[in-house]
């Protein structure tokens, strides 16, 4: 009897669903896949996000988008698009304390004033 009950307890720690460290992670992986987002692992996604993007912030606060794009893009073969998404989200997930890095979003025209957004409007050529 406590061979077989030793062995369920075995069995269903071994069937377990493995978690995310922390709901931090947790909240990273889902703001990826919301994007729909191809990252690969979830694991592999926290890695790069602590050990390039926030470590490299660490390492040197002034790191531009631009440089940390370039270093995700080397270290996952993302295109640059995805990479400076992937930027974005793990600075706000993981450190935060460097969001003032991340672009602002593109403003929205005052009532009856001039658009700042780009135009859409095919450029004429002579």
């Amino acid at each position: 009897m406590l061979a077989r009950a030793l062995a369920l307890t075995v069995l269903s720690v071994g069937l377990a669903a493995p978690a995310h460290a922390d709901a931090t992670d947790d909240a990273f992986i889902t703001n990826l896949s919301t994007s729909g987002m191809d990252y690969g692992a979830p694991d592999r996604a926290i890695q790069v996000a602590k050990t390039v993007v926030c470590a490299s912030l660490t390492a040197n606060p002034k790191t531009s988008n631009a440089d940390l794009v370039a270093k995700v893009t080397s270290a996952t073969n993302w295109p640059p698009l995805n990479a400076a998404y992937f930027t974005g989200a793990a600075i706000q997930a993981y450190c935060p304390q460097y969001g003032s890095l991340t672009a602002p979003p593109v403003p929205t025209p005052a009532p009856g004033g001039p658009s700042t957004a780009p135009s859409r409007q095919p450029v004429e050529t002579a």
